[in-house]
């Protein structure tokens, strides 16, 4: 072969590599380019999508202080879904100002396709968000919440200080 027919070979080629990688519809991934949240309580939406599905093929608390981590029970499951279910709009809220820096429990549920974690930081204030998520995390203040589907009160009941 001549050396402008594998210059052209290499040309051709390089071309449609380079046009291979612009493939990817816009309109099917505009999702991704946006920075804001549908809403506030779009992780939380996705959560409770998971957990009507299916159950969850692990969940577990970890104590942060101590790395103690203890292994919910059906009943524990059924508290959570309790609580989920018991939340409202008004529930979910901006960022606070006065967040702690570190949550003192960590909940960890993991399902076939998302693992989703819940920072507990005390018995007003948690947040969730999915293991990969791409925006901000979901804030949700309990304080008006039914004291038997706190999550604070749940972790420290099954791992206490």
């Amino acid at each position: 072969m001549s050396v402008n027919i594998k210059k052209y070979i290499l040309i051709v080629i390089c071309t449609f590599f380079c046009l291979s990688l612009f493939g990817c519809n816009y309109k099917l991934n505009k999702n991704i380019f946006t920075k804001s949240k549908p809403n506030n309580y779009y992780y939380t939406n996705l959560l409770m999508k998971d957990l009507s599905l299916e159950k969850p093929t692990e969940l577990y608390a970890l104590y942060m202080n101590f790395y103690r981590k203890k292994d919910f029970s059906k009943d524990d499951l059924s508290t959570i879904t309790e609580f989920f279910n018991s939340l409202n709009k008004d529930s979910f809220i901006q960022k606070p100002a006065n967040i702690p820096i570190k949550p003192i429990y960590k909940i960890f549920l993991t399902f076939s396709k998302n693992k989703y974690v819940i920072n507990v930081y005390n018995q007003n204030l948690i947040s969730i968000y999915p293991w990969d998520g791409s925006y901000n995390m979901d804030y949700i203040d309990t304080s008006k919440m039914y004291k038997a589907y706190n999550l604070y009160g749940l972790c420290k009941y099954l791992i206490p200080k």
